[in-house]
């Protein structure tokens, strides 16, 4: 009994011991899906803004986006001659050159040229000279995020002045000239975009002085109040430098392939500025949405504007107890309903560029009303046969236009949240209103006199538009968009 006892535990031990292992052991392998994108997206948003290409020096030739809201007389915004002071400060076109001193400093100088203003050329420039300081260059490049260039955010001390050569009207006689000093310090993001592009967002906040100057002479009087100022400022043009590299695909950017049934997009593409002087700031709104499958469109636009504009002279002569000022409020707000035909997505689809989305080149049939309302307060005094007369006067306007236009048009989709649109076309004034009044108030020794007058005359700019007529138009927008996916 005990042998077999025995033999029986020894087989046992035997087995266990000389058995196979019929042990599953199950690999398993981690991805990670946070890396390859991100190393992606490091690698597009390095391609497109040029991060990696090393720049000690640019050359730039760039135009305020917000002039060319009031290029052109008709124009779908309002009225011209209301952003005359934006326009003296930032110019029509601007030529500006950059050098690095350091990885994180630079100076920038530029010399901007002003429209003609009203009745009058201008023949003046106004020269920019901006140190700067690239915060966070240092560890970007630490880090590997970048190289020394000038491709990002700065922090800047602007000192800005226009120099007057003369100012003559339109009709040959020498007038009175008008200058201005500012200095501001600035917070910046610059960025070259693809080979050649450049964009250049700042907010600024400082102090600025206005002088009347004699044409003739480099001499200075009438000097007005120091006001303070905060606006916003966006360049967009050429950058060229000694180095730069090609660019890759555009999808990753552009979102080519993601499918968008409508889109939300607030245009920021507006100057904004607040100052003890006068404000203006403006904002458009718009949503578009698909019509099922097809390639066409609708959408509705919501824009207002709104602007403040005061000053006060105090008289020069000890008889003349008031001076002389204006007090002026505009508000306008514009509706604009528009069908779009994207003509070449289908093509574009079958070809595999793209997928079913608001991305593409257009044309566009649509309408417009605008709504312009304003009340001007203006006063003055002075001296008449021997005689004081103080004046007042305040006019009220309530204007509005309906207008029919054609254009040709392209939007895209920038990154996850970013738009760009320019649409140029002909535009027809369908009707027109206007109904003023405007009340004159003299005051003498002998009594006042008051008159009060209705009239139909509309701003300098819409009285060239009449019904029935022609005009070209353009329009830019660059700005946040929210899609809604299908």
């Amino acid at each position: 009994m005990k042998k077999r006892l025995l033999t029986l535990l020894w087989l046992a031990v035997t087995h266990v011991l000389f058995a196979q292992d019929s042990t599953q052991v199950a690999y398993t392998v981690d991805i990670d899906t946070t890396s390859a994108p991100k190393h992606r997206l490091l690698d597009t948003y390095g391609d497109v803004f040029q991060t990696q290409v090393p720049a000690r020096g640019i050359f730039k030739v760039i135009v305020p986006l917000g002039t060319a809201k009031t290029a052109l007389d008709p124009q779908m915004i309002v009225p011209k001659g209301f952003n005359n002071t934006f326009q003296e400060r930032v110019g029509l076109v601007r030529i500006g050159y950059e050098r690095k001193l350091a990885p994180e400093w630079s100076i920038n100088a530029e010399v901007a040229i002003p429209p003609g203003v009203g009745l009058y050329l201008i023949n003046s420039a106004r020269f920019m000279l901006q140190p700067r300081w690239y915060y966070r260059m240092n560890e970007r490049i630490r880090t590997g995020k970048s190289v020394n260039n000038v491709s990002e955010n700065y922090i800047g001390l602007s000192l800005e002045s226009t120099f007057l050569f003369k100012l003559d009207s339109y009709y040959g006689s020498s007038q009175g000239g008008y200058s201005n000093q500012d200095i501001a310090l600035v917070y910046g993001i610059q960025r070259r975009f693809k080979k050649r592009g450049l964009v250049d967002f700042s907010l600024r906040g400082g102090i600025s002085i206005d002088r009347i100057r004699n044409p003739l002479s480099l001499s200075s009087n009438n000097a007005r109040p120091i006001t303070w100022f905060i606006e916003t400022r966006t360049l967009i043009g050429l950058g060229f430098t000694k180095f730069s590299q090609p660019s890759s695909s555009q999808c990753e950017i552009l979102h080519c392939f993601e499918p968008v049934r409508s889109l939300w997009k607030l245009d920021l593409n507006n100057p904004i500025r607040v100052s003890n002087e006068g404000s203006f700031v403006r904002t458009t709104m718009a949503y578009e949405r698909k019509l099922g499958e097809s390639p066409f469109s609708v959408q509705a636009e919501l824009g207002a504007y709104g602007r403040t504009f005061r000053y006060h002279l105090p008289s020069s002569q000890p008889l003349l107890t008031q001076g002389s000022g204006a007090n002026d409020k505009q508000f306008q707000a514009d509706l604009a309903l528009e069908s779009r035909y994207y003509y070449n997505l289908n093509k574009r689809i079958r070809r595999g560029k793209q997928s079913d989305n608001l991305s593409g080149n257009f044309l566009t049939l649509g309408m417009q009303r605008e709504h312009w309302l304003g009340r001007v307060r203006n006063y003055g005094a002075g001296i008449e046969k021997g005689v004081v007369v103080e004046w007042k006067q305040r006019s009220t306007y309530n204007q509005h236009f309906t207008d029919a236009y054609l254009a040709w048009g392209l939007q895209r989709r920038l990154f996850t949240n970013g738009f760009l649109e320019l649409k140029t076309g002909l535009k027809v004034p369908l009707t027109t209103y206007a109904s003023n009044q405007e009340r004159y108030v003299s005051t003498t020794s002998g009594g006042a006199l008051e008159r009060v007058e209705t009239n139909h005359r509309l701003y300098a700019q819409r009285q060239k538009m009449a019904p029935g007529s022609v005009h070209f138009f353009f329009d830019l927008k660059i700005g946040l968009a929210w899609a809604k996916r299908k």
